[in-house]
């Protein structure tokens, strides 16, 4: 354990605008915890900044953040345990979104609960992009991590020098 000034760095934050940013025209992007810190400097608050004004973003937490959507802006926020990934895929499904294209964890950090949130890559695109925080320290995303398979996807961790939970990610290979 190394002490942490700040949950989600501004190089964390950097991290997950490039990725974004750089995904291939993402139509729908889900999020599995959802805005633990001040909105604009939030992992939240960087996807609905940067977010394409026709991609719908999908929010997953055990607490509400209700206040948070906006249909008619294309955000949907569901307050359940990531685990059951049958309730986001029916509103996907709803919404006529076959496809994850970026999907962003930092949900509960066990192991198993890592390894149920990776699980949505089951509707992840051919480009998709996965993020993934905490890599740096928390067992879950740090063993979920060096447990992808480097054969199927690309992996890259960042801001591992100094005093940073990490972040991480992840394509698949083409």
């Amino acid at each position: 354990y190394r002490p942490v000034p700040r949950e989600f760095s501004p190089a964390n934050q950097e991290v997950l605008k490039q990725a974004l940013v750089e995904t291939p025209n993402p139509k729908c992007i889900v999020e599995i915890g959802v805005q633990r810190n001040p909105l604009p400097e939030s992992s939240t608050g960087i996807l609905l900044q940067h977010k394409p004004k026709d991609a719908t973003f999908i929010g997953v937490d055990i607490e509400d953040k209700s206040h948070l959507a906006n249909a008619d802006a294309g955000i949907y926020v569901l307050k359940m345990d990531s685990a059951d990934r049958r309730q986001v895929f029916d509103l996907m499904d709803r919404l006529n979104l076959k496809e994850i294209d970026f999907l962003f964890i930092d949900g509960w950090h066990s192991v198993n609960q890592c390894v149920a949130d990776w699980k949505y890559v089951e509707r992840l695109s051919p480009r998709g992009v996965v993020v993934m925080h905490d890599t740096n320290v928390h067992p879950g995303p740090v063993t979920l991590f060096d447990a992808i398979d480097e054969a199927m996807f690309d992996k890259r961790k960042y801001c591992t020098e100094g005093p940073d939970w990490g972040i991480s990610v992840v394509k698949r290979r083409t």
